[in-house]
Protein backbone atom coordinates (compact mmCIF):
# COMPACT_ATOMS: atom_id res chain seq x y z
CA UNK A 1 0.00 0.00 0.00
CA UNK A 2 1.59 3.65 -0.49
CA UNK A 3 0.22 6.71 1.66
CA UNK A 4 1.29 10.05 0.08
CA UNK A 5 1.13 12.86 2.43
CA UNK A 6 -1.06 15.87 1.55
CA UNK A 7 2.23 18.22 0.68
CA UNK A 8 3.14 15.17 -2.01
CA UNK A 9 -0.48 15.16 -3.19
CA UNK A 10 -0.77 19.22 -3.31
CA UNK A 11 2.79 19.32 -5.43
CA UNK A 12 1.43 16.93 -7.57
CA UNK A 13 -1.22 19.34 -8.14
CA UNK A 14 1.26 21.78 -9.26
CA UNK A 15 3.19 19.43 -10.95
CA UNK A 16 2.58 19.67 -15.24
CA UNK A 17 3.75 16.02 -16.24
CA UNK A 18 2.85 13.51 -13.71
CA UNK A 19 3.64 10.37 -15.81
CA UNK A 20 7.20 9.83 -14.48
CA UNK A 21 6.32 10.16 -10.95
CA UNK A 22 3.21 8.20 -11.05
CA UNK A 23 5.09 5.76 -12.73
CA UNK A 24 7.80 5.59 -9.99
CA UNK A 25 4.90 5.20 -7.88
CA UNK A 26 3.19 1.90 -9.41
CA UNK A 27 7.08 0.46 -9.85
CA UNK A 28 7.06 0.77 -5.94
CA UNK A 29 3.90 -0.27 -5.08
CA UNK A 30 4.22 -3.59 -7.07
CA UNK A 31 8.33 -3.94 -5.54
CA UNK A 32 7.77 -1.91 -2.26
CA UNK A 33 12.05 -3.08 -1.43
CA UNK A 34 12.70 -0.89 -4.41
CA UNK A 35 15.46 1.69 -3.75
CA UNK A 36 16.33 5.44 -4.08
CA UNK A 37 19.35 7.06 -5.61
CA UNK A 38 20.19 7.94 -2.16
CA UNK A 39 19.42 7.37 1.65
CA UNK A 40 19.88 8.99 5.19
CA UNK A 41 18.72 7.13 8.56
CA UNK A 42 15.84 9.29 10.78
CA UNK A 43 16.21 10.08 14.44
CA UNK A 44 14.38 6.50 14.80
CA UNK A 45 17.39 5.06 12.53
CA UNK A 46 14.88 4.21 9.92
CA UNK A 47 16.50 4.54 6.02
CA UNK A 48 14.34 7.14 4.36
CA UNK A 49 14.69 6.66 0.64
CA UNK A 50 15.24 9.29 -1.84
CA UNK A 51 14.82 8.85 -5.49
CA UNK A 52 15.79 11.93 -8.75
CA UNK A 53 12.84 11.83 -10.87
CA UNK A 54 13.49 14.21 -13.63
CA UNK A 55 13.23 17.71 -11.44
CA UNK A 56 11.85 16.66 -8.64
CA UNK A 57 13.02 14.40 -5.27
CA UNK A 58 10.51 11.78 -3.68
CA UNK A 59 11.21 10.74 -0.19
CA UNK A 60 9.83 7.41 0.89
CA UNK A 61 10.03 5.20 3.64
CA UNK A 62 9.15 1.12 3.80
CA UNK A 63 6.89 0.14 7.30
CA UNK A 64 7.56 -3.48 6.90
CA UNK A 65 5.40 -3.69 10.08
CA UNK A 66 2.59 -1.97 8.56
CA UNK A 67 3.08 -3.37 5.09
CA UNK A 68 2.98 -0.22 3.28
CA UNK A 69 5.33 2.86 1.70
CA UNK A 70 4.90 6.44 3.39
CA UNK A 71 5.49 8.97 0.54
CA UNK A 72 6.83 11.56 2.55
CA UNK A 73 7.95 14.53 0.27
CA UNK A 74 8.52 15.54 -3.24
CA UNK A 75 10.58 18.87 -4.00
CA UNK A 76 10.78 20.63 -7.45
CA UNK A 77 14.45 21.07 -7.55
CA UNK A 78 16.74 22.66 -10.69
CA UNK A 79 20.14 24.19 -11.27
CA UNK A 80 19.90 27.64 -9.87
Amino acid sequence: MIILHIEVEEELELMQDTAHVFAFLRKLEKNPGTVGDHHELDTRGNPIQFKVLKRHVLAYFRDPFADETRILSLHHVEKS
